[in-house]
C-alpha cells in the first residue's frame, strides 16, 4: 500500500494482535484503554466506548461473539481480518474514501460487490441463475481491474455473488491471493466446498462465505435439491476445521419462516461454527418465479422483530438486508 498512513495503522495493527494474541479477554480492555488515549479521530470513540463496555461484560452476547474470534478461527485469518476488514476496508479506507467522495463529487461506496460469474452448479426452485447465462462469466483480468480501481477510491472490501462463484474456484482464491490487502465474502451454496479448496482459503486468509442454508434439511432440500442440506452441513464442518470465518445466508419465504425464525435453529448455525447470518426475503425472479413463495406480511414483520432481538441475545453477528438499510 503506498499510504502512510494505512502502514502506520497495519503496523500498529500487527503490534496488537501480538499483544491481544497472549491474552485475548484479558489484554482487550486494556488495548481499548490505550485506543482511547491516543486516538485523534473523534469518529472512532463512540465505537471504541462500545466495544470497551462489551469487553468488559463477559454475559454480553457480542463478547462472546468475540470469544469465539479468538478460540475458532485460525490465527493468521484473524489477523488478515483484523488488518484487512478493520484496518483497510475501515478506518483507513474510509479516510481515502472520503477524499475520494470530494474529488468526484459523488457517493463512493464501502463495499463492491461483483459476480464472476453467471453459472451455477444447482438448480433452485425459483431463482434465476440456473436459467440464464450459463457462460457468462467475468474475465480475470476485468475482476482485477475492478479491485484495483476500487482500492484507487479507497475500497478494500469486496462481496462476490452469483451464479455460484465458487465454480471458479482457481480464480478466487487467485483474487484473494494477489490482492492480499483486501478483504472477501463470497456467498456459496458451499456445494463444492472440499478439503483442498479449504486449505488454498486457509493459506490465503482473505475470505470469508455466507454459507446459503434455507433451514433443516426439508426446508433447505425443498429449494435446492435433495442431499443439499447435508452437503452445506459437510462444508460447514470443514470450514470450522480450518478456521475460516463463515455465516449462514438465509432467504426465508412462506414455506420456512418459522424455522428460519427461530432461536433453535440460530443457536444450530452457531454451534457449526456460524460467525453471522445475513437474512434475505424471497423475491420471484425470472420466467420460473414461484410467486406462492413470497414471505406474507406477518411473517415479515415476525422476521423483523427476531433478527433484532438475536442481535442482543445472540454471539452471531445478524444482518437484515431489506430493513438495515
Amino acid at each position: 500500500m503506498g499510504n502512510v498512513k494505512q502502514l502506520i495503522d497495519n503496523a500498529v495493527m500487527k503490534e496488537a494482535f501480538r499483544y491481544l494474541q497472549k491474552d485475548p479477554m484479558k489484554n482487550l480492555p486494556k488495548l481499548l484503554n490505550w485506543a482511547d488515549k491516543v486516538m485523534v479521530n473523534d469518529v472512532y470513540r463512540p465505537a471504541l466506548q462500545t466495544f470497551r463496555e462489551i469487553s468488559e461484560d463477559p454475559a454480553n452476547n457480542w463478547n462472546i461473539l468475540i470469544n469465539r474470534f479468538f478460540n475458532e478461527l485460525n490465527p493468521g485469518i484473524q489477523k488478515k481480518f483484523l488488518i484487512n476488514f478493520m484496518v483497510n476496508a475501515g478506518m483507513a479506507g474510509n479516510g481515502i474514501i472520503q477524499k475520494s467522495k470530494e474529488k468526484y463529487d459523488c457517493n463512493v461506496p464501502w463495499a463492491i460487490l461483483f459476480d464472476p460469474t453467471a453459472a451455477c452448479n444447482l438448480n433452485c426452485t425459483g431463482c434465476w441463475s440456473a436459467e440464464y447465462g450459463k457462460d457468462i462469466s467475468l474475465p480475470f483480468p476485468i475482476m482485477q481491474k475492478i479491485i484495483k480501481q476500487g482500492k484507487e477510491l479507497g475500497i478494500y472490501m469486496y462481496i462476490l455473488s452469483g451464479g455460484e462463484p465458487t465454480v471458479r474456484k482457481d480464480d478466487i482464491i487467485r483474487l484473494a491471493e494477489e490482492n492480499n490487502d483486501c478483504m472477501f465474502l463470497s456467498f456459496t451454496n458451499a456445494v463444492l466446498i472440499d478439503e483442498e479448496f479449504a486449505s488454498q482459503v486457509e493459506r490465503v486468509g482473505n475470505l470469508m462465505f455466507a454459507v446459503s442454508v434455507e433451514g433443516y434439511e426439508d426446508e433447505t432440500d425443498m429449494r435446492r435439491g435433495k442431499g443439499t442440506y447435508q452437503k452445506v452441513m459437510d462444508a460447514m464442518d470443514i470450514l470450522q476445521k480450518h478456521g475460516i470465518i463463515f455465516g449462514f445466508s438465509t432467504c426465508y419465504h412462506s414455506k420456512n419462516t418459522e424455522v428460519v425464525g427461530s432461536e433453535e435453529w440460530v443457536d444450530a448455525m452457531i454451534a457449526k461454527g456460524c460467525k453471522f447470518g445475513w437474512y434475505f426475503t424471497y423475491i420471484p425472479i425470472g420466467k420460473s418465479a414461484v410467486p406462492e413463495l413470497l414471505a406474507r406480511p406477518e411473517q415479515r414483520e415476525f422476521m423483523y422483530h427476531q433478527m433484532r432481538k438475536f442481535r442482543t441475545t445472540k454471539p452471531c453477528f445478524i444482518l437484515d438486508f431489506w430493513n438495515d438499510g
